[in-house]
């Protein structure tokens, strides 16, 4: 699982580069007054410029469909040709939050990469080191996603992204397979966290890794913690954090095992024998679903899960 956004908020707004150019300077130099002007518009289309209660429910669509109309007016405008730091990590960035496949992603990645030797000390590091690792996570290199969050940690200093980005480098070193690592910054989440959601979330991954580890009284704990966070939508329903727009996994079939320990968490505090033979039951389900997807993809932690389907079957009274 991870956090797709560096901010958990209801409505994605694009920091100005501060690039206002005078009549003089423009004169000066031409190129310098062009950039100016691309990019004075490209922020502008990646502005919503209204709201309803439809659009703000699938806000990642949204959000990649304004980076999407920006990334065109940067591109049509000569994109990395113009030679321009802030056009590398407006387009890069903006390419990234598309989100419309490989290529994409590689090349934000390329574009970010390019701005950060280029301007270091950009007010945009951080961010583009995160995007960078969201990138990488997608392209399934998982190393280069841990290295551009470790590189985020570096320039970031905000408590509740940091505890976002302790979270997503713990999510690339459990796809590493390096669960000590994974649990060291999950619970480094937890302590820098005082967003609700980033606090739920990592107790999420701080469950899956326990468990993971055959740490299963821990997990559960860990779970029922996560658990008992609810949110609402713009709808007013009442959601689990793992149901929060901002949040995906990798792979995708990884919600189900959240789910299934959550569930398995909840039959341990069940109030009747009902009600935990319920949880069990969509415990149960779950984990037969990930084991569906996992097993073709030769999954890693396919024998965990299968030890999870196990605890809940003998839970049951069942062989």
């Amino acid at each position: 699982m991870r956090v797709a956004s560096l901010v958990v908020l209801a409505i994605v707004l694009v920091a100005s580069t501060g690039r206002a150019v005078s009549i003089w300077d423009g004169a000066r130099d031409p190129r310098t007054a062009r950039v100016s002007r691309v990019l004075i518009e490209a922020e502008r289309a990646r502005q919503p410029r209204e709201f309803s209660l439809d659009t703000l429910a699938s806000l990642p669509l949204f959000d990649g469909q304004l980076a999407m109309h920006a990334a065109l007016i940067l591109q049509e405008a000569g994109g990395e040709a113009l030679g321009d730091p802030d056009v590398d990590y407006f387009l890069g960035d903006c390419l990234v939050v598309e989100n419309r496949g490989r290529a994409e992603d590689a090349e934000g990645r390329r574009l970010l990469l390019r701005a950060l030797v280029a301007a270091p000390d950009s007010p945009r590091a951080a961010h583009a080191w995160f995007q960078i690792a969201i990138a990488s996570d997608r392209l399934g290199d998982f190393k280069e996603t841990r290295r551009a969050y470790t590189e985020a940690l570096r320039v970031e200093w905000d408590k509740n992204h940091r505890a976002a980005i302790y979270m997503n480098r713990g999510e690339a070193a459990m796809a590493l397979g390096e669960l000590r690592e994974a649990q060291s910054d999950f619970e480094t989440a937890l302590v820098l966290a005082d967003d609700s959601e980033v606090h739920a979330l990592a107790a999420w991954d701080l469950a899956v890794t326990l468990s993971r580890q055959e740490d299963l009284p821990d997990a559960l704990r860990r779970a029922w913690e996560a658990w008992q966070y609810r949110f609402r939508d713009l709808q007013g329903n009442v959601i689990n954090a793992l149901d929060l727009p901002t949040v995906s996994f990798t792979p995708d079939y990884n919600l189900f095992y959240y789910r299934a320990l959550g569930n398995m968490a909840a039959a341990e505090h069940a109030e009747n024998a009902e009600a935990r033979k319920d949880r069990l039951e969509l415990a149960m389900a779950d984990l037969r679903r990930y084991l569906m997807e996992a097993r073709p993809a030769r999954d890693r932690w396919i024998g965990n899960v299968e030890l999870a389907l196990v605890w809940c079957r003998r839970r049951l009274g069942k062989r």
